[in-house]
């Protein structure tokens, strides 16, 4: 990494340390996005739709804007960044942190599913993390697909959770908790298989020059040492739905108790893992009779 971007990481993180101490449903997914920053970046800095990007972009489903705090920090003055989420706790947050980094962001408040967002408006429409808990994800998709202008490019962003890789394998509580996770997210109309679907549901809402790259992301074990923060981040992430599983039948408490221990004891290991994020970009076609070269994806 070169000096600037270790720059930029460490000014959002200083930004984002005071919502730290605020015990709340964003604690833990700022410290996610501090955590997990180097790795958010390597698809913004490497892949063309977002290096050529510029014109107005619009983040749909926002939180706390790990992605549109980035994107604004990456066209600088060669675009305008709008935000959009339900939540108004999050986007004070995302502007807070914006304002603290010196970059430009648009709030709106709004539903992903009716987006207050004029009709092709848009040079490029983005979501990172938000299909995977919808009901109606090609809705969504549809929306995207209205505010973006003929020619520009719909990003999506999210996870298939069962691109994952270990070894030694993963201990079988801590397995079992992953699988209890992925049941409970389908209970509620989510899906944490979403990656090996964007293609087809991209092709579903109309979109055209459409690709979906797999960037995986590798740790291994204990070469750079143990950090105790993020020690405690993953058992905080263990921890923030165990009620939920232990009512809905989904895990006992001795089952979590003992994924809790076998955790503890997975830090120790010098483990290879990888896992992985898909990126699904599509271009918005022409109207029909009109002639206009279609952009290369990526």
């Amino acid at each position: 990494m070169n000096g600037e971007i270790e720059n930029w990481v460490r000014r959002v993180a200083e930004a984002s340390e005071s919502f730290l101490d605020r015990k709340g449903p964003y604690d833990w997914l700022i410290k996610q996005s501090i955590y997990t920053h180097f790795q958010r970046l390597i698809p913004l800095l490497s892949m063309s739709c977002f290096k050529s990007a510029g014109g107005s972009i619009l983040d749909v489903g926002a939180g706390t804007g790990a992605l549109a705090i980035d994107l604004a920090w990456r066209i600088g003055d060669g675009g305008r960044v709008t935000v959009l989420d339900h939540d108004p706790e999050a986007l004070q947050i995302l502007r807070t942190i914006a304002e603290r980094v010196g970059v430009r962001v648009e709030a709106l408040i709004g539903d992903a599913a009716a987006l207050p967002v004029q009709d092709a408006s848009q040079d490029m429409t983005v979501s990172r993390f938000l299909l995977q808990h919808l009901r109606d994800p090609l809705a969504v998709l549809a929306q995207m697909r209205r505010v973006t202008r003929p020619g520009g490019r719909v990003v999506i962003v999210d996870v298939d959770d069962e691109v994952w890789v270990m070894e030694p394998p993963e201990f079988p509580h801590v397995a079992a908790w992953r699988k209890a996770l992925r049941t409970l997210q389908r209970q509620k109309g989510g899906d944490r298989q979403i990656g090996r679907k964007l293609y087809g549901l991209m092709r579903e809402a109309g979109f055209e020059a459409i690709q979906v790259l797999v960037i995986p992301f590798v740790r291994l074990g204990l070469q750079q040492g143990r950090r105790a923060e993020v020690e405690q981040f993953k058992i905080e992430r263990l921890f923030r739905e165990r009620d939920e599983l232990i009512d809905s039948g989904l895990m006992t408490a001795g089952d979590f108790e003992a994924a809790l221990s076998e955790l503890q004891q997975g830090f120790a290991l010098d483990r290879f893992e990888m896992d992985a994020e898909f990126v699904a970009v599509g271009v918005v076609p022409e109207p029909v009779g009109a002639t206009s070269g279609v952009p290369d994806g990526g």
